[in-house]
């Protein structure tokens, strides 16, 4: 993988996050089509990791070759483990009451760690790698 693919993909997931966040507007759900919502909303969660990796990408875009290399061997295995705990987490079965609402909030706690985590370790491998060949 390289600078540009990256950012092509990275593109190319934040197209389809948007696409996904309206799929009413877009004509691809009809309002009273619950499953189909409740569908993109699975798939919104799931590629809104594209938004901060092509933010990473623009940041890495124009450094050396290396600094892109030492952030992506991070985010190659970081990323999809992300995509899978979002996808697990999303596709439980809920009742209705107060179990539903601790277990979302559990579910939002989680993913919000794993994207903090995601975020800071990007940002330490890009200055440290940055620094290094400075």
């Amino acid at each position: 993988m390289n600078k540009k693919s990256d950012l092509w993909i990275s593109l190319i997931g934040v197209g389809l996050f948007f696409i996904a966040m309206y799929p009413v507007n877009m004509g691809i759900c009809d309002k009273s089509s619950y499953d189909c919502r409740k569908t993109s909303d699975s798939m919104q969660m799931i590629l809104g990791i594209f938004s901060f990796i092509f933010i990473l990408s623009l940041i890495t875009y124009k450094m050396r070759e290396e600094v892109f290399q030492a952030w992506w061997k991070f985010a190659r295995w970081f990323v999809p483990l992300i995509m899978l705990v979002t996808f697990l987490l999303n596709s439980q079965n809920r009742g209705g009451g107060m179990s539903a609402t601790i277990s979302s909030g559990f579910d939002i706690l989680v993913i919000g760690i794993f994207y903090t985590i995601f975020i800071i370790t990007s940002a330490v491998k890009i200055v440290q790698t940055h620094k290094q060949f400075k």
